[in-house]
C-alpha cells in the first residue's frame, strides 16, 4: 500500500551511486550470462524501466544466485515498485551471501519491515545496521531514530487500547477518498468530505475534486449520503471541513479562489435554516500566503484552530491557534509550540467539546507508520501537554489522518487508508478507551417557540458562569428554526437566559457542581410576551440562609432584568418574594418581603424609576413544590416578578 508519509528512503541515494557507478564493471560471477542480465538490468533501471529491469534481474539470479549485485538491486527494484515483502526477501538474500558486503542494507531492511508492520524486526535490522561503525554519519542518525520509533511501534502492538475500528460501511465509503468532518450530538447524523476523480477538459490530467456531504441514521443504519449544497462554490477547490458544535458555521479550506490570499484559505459560512449562506474569507489576520487548511472551532467561538504551511513553522505544517476578539475579529495565529508541533507534518487539528483535547495527525513523532493520531491536553494555565499518541490498534501501519470525537465522548471516527476499506481513505469508528477519551461535557439544546402561536424565534441565549459573573457562552437561536446548542462544562454553575424584545425573560439555572445524575437538557423553551399579568420565576437570585443580602451570584440575571425594563420603558413589574415552610408564618413573611426588597433595591441602583417597581412577600404561601422534600424546599424559596 502506497504510503503518504513513507520512511522508505530513495534506495537509490545510497545503494544505486554505490553498485552501479562505482561496481558495475567489477561485477564478478563464473556466469557471463548473469552479468550480460545484470548489465541489462541497472541500464533499464536507470532509465526506470522497472519491469524489464526485475525480468532481467531474475535471468541473472536463475544463472548465478549468489549475484549479490542482483539481489540488492531487485530489492531496489521492487522497494520502488511497492512491493516491499519481495524487497525484503531480496536484501534477506543478500546479507545472507555477505553480511559485510553491503551494511545499508540492514537499514533497507529495517525501513521495509517497519514500513509493513514487522516492527520487531525493524528494530533488530536498525541494531545490526548500527554495528558497522565505519557507515555514514547522517544516515547513522537516521537509523538510531527510526529504531526508537519502531520499538515504539512494537510496544504498542502488545499493548493494544480498545478495540479495532470498524468500517462505517459502504453508504458511508467508497472506492473515492471519504474524510470524517463532524457527527451530531445523538450520534444521528454525519458530515464528511468525499475527494472524488475527475478528468480534466483535455481528457488525458486526471484532477480531483472534494465535495462535503451528509448522512442521517435509520434504523440503525447510515442513510445514503446528500451534497451539502454551499452557494458560489460550484467549480471551486474545497475541502479540509468542520462544523462549529452546534451544526450552524461550517469552517472550510478554499484553494486557489479568485478572492484568495493564497494557494489555500479559510472561510466560513453561515446555516439559516436548512440553507447555507454564501462563504466569506477569515481574511489577512488568519490568512497568510502560503496553506492554510483545516479549521476546527472551539465549542463556544473564541479559539479557531489550524493547519498551515506559513513562514517560521517548525516543520512543514504546523498547528496554529486564533482568538476572537471582542470586535469579533480573529486575533493573528500563534504557533502552538513544541508540544505539539515538530519537523514533519501536523495536520487536521479536532478539538473536543470540552475545550482541553485536542487531537490531530503527525508524520514527525513516534509512530506505527505514516501519519498517526495524537492528544494533547490544555492544564489550567493554558499549556498544552506533550502529544501522546492514540496507540493500537486506532493507529495503524497506514495513514490515520483525521478524527471526529462525539460530544459525549464515547465514539470516535477516524480517516484511515488502512487495509480493508472500499478504497482510498475510508471513514472507521470505535469506543474510545478511557485513557484517550476527552473530559465529559453535557448540553443544552432546544427550540425557542413563542408560548402562545408556535412560531419559532430568534433570541438571544446565555450562558453566565456564575462564579465569575461573565458570559460563558452565548448564541443566536436560528430565526427559521428556533434552534440552539450550547456546551455545558462540568463543575461549573450556570445562568441560563432566553431574552427576545417584546418577550418576557426566561430564567433557568444548571448547577453543574455534581454531574453524576446529572443529565443534558432538550427541550422546546417558550417565551411569553409582554404583558399584564405575564411572570415567570428568577431561578439564578440567590441569599444565605436566613438572609436578605443579595449574594453577587444574583447580579448577572438581575441585570438583564433591569436591561428588559430599560428597553421596555411602557411595562412596570411587581417583585415576589417567597419561602418554604421552615419557621413561623410571621417570620417567613418578613424574610421574603425584605428580600423581595432586596431586589427592589437593587433594579432601583441600576436606574429604574422606582414608580415603575413594587414588591410583595408572601412567605410560605403559594408553593409550587412539596415542602417534604430538600428538593421542592428549595423551588419553594423563589423571587418572582410579574408584569403589571
Amino acid at each position: 500500500m502506497k504510503k503518504l508519509f513513507s520512511i522508505i528512503p530513495v534506495l537509490m541515494l545510497l545503494l544505486i551511486p554505490w553498485l552501479v557507478f562505482g561496481q558495475s564493471w567489477q561485477i564478478h560471477s563464473k556466469s557471463k550470462k548473469a552479468v550480460k542480465y545484470y548489465q541489462i538490468a541497472e541500464t533499464a533501471y536507470k532509465e526506470r524501466y522497472y519491469l524489464t529491469a526485475e525480468k532481467y534481474l531474475k535471468k541473472a539470479i536463475d544463472k548465478d544466485n549468489k549475484l549479490i549485485e542482483a539481489w540488492l538491486l531487485l530489492g531496489d527494484v521492487h522497494a520502488e515498485m511497492e512491493k516491499q515483502q519481495d524487497a525484503i526477501y531480496d536484501f534477506q538474500q543478500a546479507i545472507a551471501i555477505d553480511s559485510t558486503f553491503f551494511p545499508p542494507a540492514f537499514y533497507f531492511l529495517g525501513n521495509l519491515n517497519y514500513d509493513v508492520g514487522n516492527y520487531s524486526a525493524s528494530v533488530n535490522y536498525y541494531k545490526r545496521y548500527l554495528l558497522f561503525h565505519d557507515e555514514d554519519t547522517v544516515t547513522r542518525i537516521m537509523a538510531a531514530q527510526k529504531m526508537k520509533t519502531a520499538a515504539f511501534a512494537a510496544d504498542a502492538i502488545t499493548h493494544p487500547v480498545g478495540n479495532p475500528p470498524e468500517n462505517t460501511g459502504d453508504a458511508i465509503n467508497t472506492e473515492a477518498d471519504e474524510y470524517i468532518n463532524f457527527v451530531n450530538e445523538n450520534h444521528s447524523v454525519m458530515t464528511f468530505t468525499r475527494k472524488e476523480k475527475i478528468r480534466a477538459t483535455d481528457q488525458r490530467q486526471v484532477v480531483f475534486r472534494e465535495n462535503f456531504y451528509r448522512s442521517s441514521k435509520a434504523s440503525g443504519e447510515w442513510e445514503t449520503p446528500v451534497p451539502v449544497v454551499i452557494p458560489r462554490t460550484e467549480g471551486l477547490d474545497k475541502g479540509g471541513m468542520s462544523l462549529s458544535i452546534d451544526g450552524r458555521k461550517m469552517y472550510f479550506t478554499g484553494c486557489n479562489w479568485p478572492e484568495g490570499m493564497g494557494s489555500c484559505d479559510l472561510y466560513v459560512s453561515q446555516r439559516r435554516g436548512l440553507l447555507w449562506q454564501k462563504p466569506v474569507n477569515l481574511g489577512r489576520q488568519v490568512n497568510s500566503s502560503g496553506w492554510d487548511s483545516q479549521p476546527v472551532v472551539s465549542a463556544d467561538g473564541k479559539r479557531l484552530f489550524f493547519a498551515s504551511r506559513r513562514k517560521g513553522g517548525k516543520g512543514r505544517s504546523d498547528i496554529y491557534m486564533s482568538v476572537r476578539l471582542s470586535n469579533g475579529k480573529w486575533s493573528p495565529p500563534v504557533n502552538l509550540g513544541d508540544s505539539i508541533n515538530t519537523p514533519g507534518d501536523e495536520m487536521s487539528p479536532f478539538l473536543h467539546a470540552d475545550g482541553r483535547a485536542l487531537y490531530f495527525s503527525s508524520t514527525g513523532r513516534n509512530g506505527l507508520g505514516g501519519a498517526d493520531l495524537f492528544v494533547s491536553r490544555k492544564d489550567e494555565t493554558g499549556r498544552w501537554s506533550k502529544a501522546k499518541n492514540l496507540g493500537y490498534p486506532v493507529n495503524s501501519r497506514s495513514n490515520d489522518i483525521n478524527i471526529f470525537v462525539s460530544m459525549d465522548g464515547s465514539k470516535a471516527w477516524i480517516s484511515s487508508d488502512r487495509e480493508g476499506g472500499a478504497g482510498g481513505f475510508d471513514i472507521y469508528r470505535f469506543d474510545v478507551p478511557g485513557i484517550i477519551r476527552p473530559g465529559k461535557v453535557l448540553f443544552v439544546k432546544g427550540v425557542v417557540k413563542d408560548k402562545e402561536t408556535g412560531k419559532r424565534l430568534a433570541a438571544r441565549v446565555e450562558l453566565t458562569d456564575l462564579l465569575y459573573g461573565s458570559v460563558a457562552d452565548s448564541t443566536v437561536s436560528d430565526a427559521l428554526t428556533g434552534e440552539f446548542l450550547m456546551v455545558l462544562k462540568p463543575g461549573t454553575n450556570y445562568a441560563f437566559n432566553i431574552s427576545k424584545t417584546g418577550y418576557l425573560l426566561y430564567s433557568e439555572n444548571f448547577n453543574l457542581k455534581d454531574t453524576v445524575t446529572k443529565q443534558s437538557v432538550e427541550k422546546e423553551f417558550l417565551l411569553e410576551r409582554l404583558k399584564p399579568e405575564t411572570r415567570v420565576i428568577l431561578n439564578n437570585i440567590f441569599f444565605d440562609f436566613d438572609s436578605a443580602t443579595l449574594k453577587t451570584a444574583s447580579f448577572p440575571e438581575l441585570d438583564k432584568v433591569a436591561y428588559l425594563l430599560k428597553t421596555n420603558p411602557g411595562i412596570s413589574i411587581q417583585i415576589n418574594g417567597y419561602t418554604d415552610n421552615i419557621g413561623t408564618d410571621e417570620y417567613n413573611l418578613d424574610l421574603s418581603t425584605r428580600r423581595a426588597k432586596a431586589v427592589y433595591d437593587y433594579l432601583i441602583e441600576k436606574g429604574i424609576a422606582p414608580g415603575r417597581l413594587t414588591y410583595k412577600g408572601y412567605g410560605s404561601n403559594r408553593p409550587v413544590a412539596d415542602n417534604q422534600t430538600e428538593k421542592g424546599r428549595a423551588q419553594n424559596r423563589r423571587t418572582e416578578i410579574v408584569v403589571k
